[in-house]
């Protein structure tokens, strides 16, 4: 696989965490140049004022978003990064579309296929429901490769979904994991909430503390329990529960589950243990470590890298599974970057070996 391309890509939203984080992956990557990128904040300047350290592509002009497409369009984009909020990327992603320019949604505007679930997600209807029907869920390492070559968009899955999908997708899939069993609780970072100002995110609010969020109905669910119907699951009911924890990015998942079938659940973490190695034992970012406990945060902050784990508890009869991720990159940007280099021959570890470093 590769390519001696130049692909010319675009970043509309890129003041915000996820469009910065997918610029800096960009400047590392030898087939990849961004030629343009959409702000409002930051209208009329150039990249290099964002952040000087993306010299390679600096001179790359930034635009209001009333003007993303018709200058993707004389910049000659072939590939679009959509970062800003999932009412505007939804509209975006359908007048791209329309040019013949492909794009990659991190917005999660494209994520849930049901309309009536959408709806309830995210506030408004489905601005293009043809194109979200087409649109190929981005989950790189379970997703089909040739779908993802052939797509004209790609719903990159939200950070939240990432870390319950990798560890749980496979399971379900397997028929393994008993109907109703399941309970997902996701401690994440403030990145994870995005980049506007809000006193429970300020510093003297957050720090030395931690909070559920959104118990009664959180806006990630309905796209989890889409993609585990989609699995094998259709009776698949769950609970997930988020908090944020005082630390600037990082998302760990612990999944509470019961294997149906197993003699034991020392056997059903064994089961799950080694099912999780034979999905993912050709997978370069994802590594199965010998116990939950061994899957920490610090070995995934900055890199493109999932750890997963799971173990016993003989005490609630149900195996835990941990996974560990960086909700900016595996959960967001990295990803995108994963599915940009499917979609164009791209090696898929292309410019994701060393991650970004951790920033913000």
């Amino acid at each position: 696989m590769g390519t001696a391309k130049t692909i010319a890509v675009g970043i509309a939203g890129v003041r915000g965490y996820k469009g910065i984080e997918t610029a800096r992956l960009i400047a590392r990557h030898p087939g990849f140049r961004v030629v343009m990128v959409a702000s409002d904040v930051v209208a009329g300047g150039r990249l290099s004022q964002i952040d000087p350290d993306l010299a390679r592509d600096g001179a790359a002009q930034a635009v209001g978003y009333n003007d993303t497409v018709s200058a993707a369009a004389d910049y000659g984009v072939e590939l679009m990064f959509l970062a800003t909020r999932p009412s505007l990327c939804s509209r975006l992603a359908s007048d791209l579309h329309a040019r013949g320019i492909r794009s990659v949604d991190l917005s999660g505007a494209h994520c849930i296929k049901n309309g009536d679930a959408h709806a309830e997600a995210y506030g408004f209807a489905q601005v293009d429901p043809e194109l979200s029907a087409k649109a190929v869920y981005g989950l790189t390492e379970l997703a089909d490769p040739e779908a993802l070559r052939a797509a004209a968009l790609v719903a990159n899955p939200t950070s939240w979904a990432t870390a319950a999908l990798l560890p749980l997708k496979p399971l379900v899939r397997a028929g393994i994991v008993a109907p109703e069993s399941v309970v997902v609780d996701i401690k994440a970072g403030t990145s994870a909430s995005g980049r506007r100002a809000r006193i429970s995110l300020l510093f003297s609010e957050i720090a030395d503390d931690c909070f559920a969020n959104k118990i009664d109905r959180h806006p990630h669910t309905p796209e989890v329990m889409e993609r585990l119907a989609i699995a094998g699951g259709p009776d698949f009911r769950f609970t997930l529960v988020s908090h944020l924890v005082p630390i600037s990015r990082g998302m760990l998942a612990t999944c509470y589950l019961r294997v149906a079938g197993a003699t034991s659940v020392d056997a059903g973490a064994a089961q799950v243990r080694a099912m999780l190695r034979e999905q993912y034992r050709d997978a370069p970012f994802i590594r199965v470590a010998d116990r939950a406990e061994d899957v920490h945060l610090k070995d995934v902050v900055g890199t493109n890298r999932c750890v997963l784990g799971a173990a016993a508890d003989p005490y609630g009869d149900r195996v835990v599974v941990q996974c560990a991720i960086d909700n900016m990159l595996k959960g967001t940007a990295g990803q995108a970057i994963q599915n940009a280099n499917l979609m164009f021959g791209f090696e898929p570890t292309e410019a994701l070996r060393l991650g970004t470093g951790g920033q913000p």
